[in-house]
């Protein structure tokens, strides 16, 4: 199959992906009302320093992809087109990670006055969906793309906000909903459903 394909596949993708995500966020920025954040600032600013420059790159090799040539990895095709499964499977699921958030969706952690305990959609199986999509979608750029700098690019910097971030999010869900969410967590799987 001619590499051409892949990279429409790829570009394609993440173009849908990253719409359905500003189109979520757009909209729930619309209805924050009190917040109370609880990440710190240089948290938020070491993600912006980082993912602006990365996101500049990755434009750049939507139009250039001899840009980054010299982090190539040959990958048989069969990988590819597993990419191909990955990144049109991680777009129904984003909408759905975020259609089920609505309103308490936002990239920076924070605590609403109005805010709601999620337990429907994907969440009635899984506290943290929105991770486990991320991942397919990095997956899906690493294997379209056949780029180690893509997509370790994306997957090392999700980890470590994961790592980082999952304590708190969940500290600061059990002093909104108290045992209401101590008892949902009880339930759900962190990142895949229970299988029994």
């Amino acid at each position: 199959m001619d590499n051409n394909f892949f990279h429409l596949v790829l570009v394609g993708v993440f173009v849908a992906f990253t719409g359905i995500r500003m189109y979520y966020h757009r909209k729930a920025a619309k209805t924050m009302g009190d917040v109370q954040y609880k990440e710190g600032r240089v948290h938020v600013g070491l993600r912006l320093v980082v993912g602006i420059p990365f996101i500049a790159l990755v434009v750049g090799y939507f139009f250039q992809p001899g840009l980054l040539a010299w982090a190539k990895i040959p990958l048989p095709e069969w990988m590819q087109w597993l990419g191909v499964v990955l990144g049109l499977v991680s777009l129904p699921l984003i909408w759905w990670v975020q259609w089920a958030l609505g309103a308490n969706f936002s990239t920076v952690l924070h605590v609403r006055s109005e805010h709601t305990l999620v337990s429907y959609g994907p969440y009635r199986w899984v506290r943290h969906p929105m991770y486990t999509v991320l991942y397919l979608f990095g997956m899906a750029i690493l294997l379209l793309s056949q780029n180690g700098f893509l997509g370790l690019g994306f997957l090392i910097p999700l980890t470590l906000i994961v790592v980082t971030r999952l304590r708190n999010e969940e500290a600061a869900m059990m002093e909104k909903f108290g045992d209401q969410y101590r008892e949902y967590m009880g339930r759900t799987g962190r990142f895949l459903p229970h299988l029994l």
